[in-house]
């Protein structure tokens, strides 16, 4: 089984040597690397180089800058493998992730996705938290996989390169959240999808990465950028899927947009309200329950006062 891994680069000097010795000292040998170049500035192509060099299972592509989706898709068109993953350049993996993650799929091929357990640290390697998630292995439903934590992120999955491909997923070029876009359309196609009960992601909080240091600017880009992708998603034809499935599609995908209410405030945050009221989008969320259907209610009436309050709450 070979895997394909992808790594867009872009100004990471401090962090990519440690991401690509992750790959070079994997126990699992199967795997091809595939370092896209997005435009960087900084001297991460110096070391890139050097890894090039060493281990002929590292591929090296420079491009003009289109950002991280734009460098996620030109590295999938370069795949040979039978599982595509992503890496973000300033993340690393434990040494046993391919071997792990392969014992699986060797058993298996038909799985179209695999979710592996991630571990949020610093710069520094300290531990901030785990993902918490199921405490076992084993094939999982679409409604029981959008109870996890990290549902959107890219590289919190494994996919089947022949999958991926056929359905010609792309990730919308030019858009923030960019994740949000893509996962839940590749999770509600997906006709299998395993958990694995194994962290082997190190995900970096930078002290400046975009989730941590957004201008004013650019969380309303966000925002609009969300709003872009729902549009997307909403539209899908999804006909042949189980009804109750698509029930929870929507619902998660309406909750990803309202919940961009939550990172700014005045004018602008009134503007984007007025976009939701005007797709409909609080229409979506689930009431299946009399808990549910309360929470519909109040959220769709006091949409910014609700969520204000959930923030506090969840802070305490």
């Amino acid at each position: 089984m070979k895997y394909s891994i992808v790594i867009p680069v872009y100004n990471v000097e401090k962090y990519i040597g440690k991401c690509l010795d992750s790959l070079v000292n994997q126990t699992y040998s199967n795997f091809e690397v595939i370092i896209v170049n997005d435009g960087t500035k900084d001297n991460s192509q110096a070391i890139i180089d050097k890894y090039v060099k060493k281990d002929k299972r590292f591929k090296s592509y420079i491009k003009e800058n289109g950002g991280l989706s734009d460098a996620r898709n030109y590295g999938v068109k370069y795949a040979s493998g039978d599982y595509l993953i992503f890496i973000d350049s300033d993340d690393y993996v434990n040494t046993s992730y391919l071997e792990n993650i392969n014992e699986v799929l060797k058993n298996d091929t038909s799985i179209d996705v695999l979710k592996i357990k991630l571990i949020q640290v610093d710069e520094e390697g300290k531990e901030i938290s785990k993902e918490k998630g199921f405490g076992k292995n084993g094939y999982i439903s679409f409604k029981e996989i959008l109870e996890l934590e990290f549902v959107e992120p890219a590289w919190s999955y494994v996919y089947n390169l022949k999958f991926f491909k056929k359905k010609k997923f792309t990730y919308m070029k030019g858009r923030i959240h960019e994740d949000y876009g893509l996962t839940p359309e590749i999770l509600i196609k997906a006709k299998k999808i395993y958990y694995l009960n194994y962290y082997a992601y190190y995900y970096v909080q930078r002290a400046n990465s975009i989730m941590s240091s957004d201008s004013y600017e650019k969380k309303i880009k966000k925002m609009y950028d969300t709003l872009t992708q729902y549009d997307r998603l909403v539209a899908l034809d999804l006909s042949k899927i189980e009804a109750n499935d698509r029930k929870l599609y929507y619902s998660f995908i309406a909750n990803g947009a309202i919940l961009k209410l939550n990172i700014i405030d005045g004018v602008e945050r009134k503007k984007y309200l007025k976009e939701l009221r005007k797709r409909k989008v609080f229409k979506y969320l689930i009431d299946d329950t009399f808990i549910r259907k309360i929470k519909k209610l109040l959220i769709t009436a006091f949409p910014i006062l609700y969520l204000s309050i959930n923030l506090k709450a969840n802070k305490k």
